[in-house]
């Protein structure tokens, strides 16, 4: 009995969080409230002036991630939209180790003309954008059931793949990026012609570093699949269709100094961040 007794509270210690887990937590809880704060202060406007029009951006996070291959990172991606469909996406996050920094990482998902403001500040005013549409090859007619479709866009993604050079301890190395499963938003927007559409991530552990998108787009004579593919980092990224290349990006040198690319980097002072009006927000 002493001996099954010993066994049980042997394990029960082993169940306990580390501190080193319980810090780690506690810097997860920290970004989730800092990152939703910090999408509230930008504004993303589309059109010129005098009357552009404002995107939508969706009060919960498309997807809480972490990267611990590249340090003690969090961060949380928020989508703007317009009439239902994605225009801009952000990686909003913190580092803690090895660096001291907290970056909004943002590109652009339209061709339309977009700004990025806080308050008074433009922050960003790309003048190409950050994606280009294109019509999937030997893709089957969308299915006329949503449920269909989802596992049509799962299926067509599938044949992608993607690679990341990424460059750590002075060394550049290429690594596979992984396919989330699963899309991180699923939308439909009439007004402009899409009967269906998601987003997928290619991810670092949980960490995207590019995006699909996936559309069935209707026409006056037929409905059919396009797709459309997105950075979302600085470093050389390569992705293959069927096994060929269909989009390549070469490293961006200094990724927060230009504001009119399709894809760029703020650095920001979290405490300058109004924390209190996300509190409720926090998981």
């Amino acid at each position: 009995m002493t001996a099954v007794f010993l066994t049980i509270l042997l394990l029960a210690a082993d169940d306990k969080p580390s501190a080193s887990a319980t810090e780690e937590s506690r810097r997860q809880q920290e970004t989730s409230v800092l990152a939703a704060a910090k999408a509230r202060q930008v504004e993303v406007l589309l059109g010129t002036e005098p009357q552009p029009v404002k995107a939508s951006l969706r009060k919960e996070p498309l997807l809480r991630w972490s990267n611990p291959t590249a340090g003690s990172i969090y961060g949380e991606v928020f989508l703007w939209s317009l009439e239902n469909r994605p225009v801009a996406v952000a990686s909003i996050y913190r580092w803690y180790h090895p660096y001291k920094d907290a970056t909004l990482e943002i590109v652009t998902l339209t061709d339309k003309t977009i700004e990025a403001r806080e308050g008074d500040a433009a922050l960003w005013k790309p003048q190409s954008s950050g994606i280009a549409f294109k019509e999937f090859p030997d893709a089957p007619p969308p299915a006329a059931a949503a449920g269909s479709r989802l596992n049509q866009m799962r299926s067509l993604t599938r044949r992608f793949a993607a690679q990341l050079a990424d460059k750590r301890a002075g060394e550049t190395v290429n690594r596979e990026l992984r396919l989330l499963n699963q899309p991180v938003h699923r939308y439909e927007s009439p007004k402009q012609g899409v009967l269906d559409g998601a987003m997928f991530a290619f991810v670092e552990v949980t960490d995207p570093e590019a995006w699909i998108i996936v559309e069935a787009v209707k026409s006056e004579e037929t409905t059919t699949w396009r797709y459309g593919l997105a950075r979302m980092n600085s470093d050389a990224l390569e992705i293959r269709l069927d096994g060929k290349i269909v989009a390549s990006w070469s490293k961006v040198a200094q990724p927060w100094k230009d504001r009119q690319a399709p894809y760029t980097l703020f650095s920001f002072d979290p405490t300058l961040v109004p924390l209190e009006k996300t509190k409720e927000a926090a998981p």
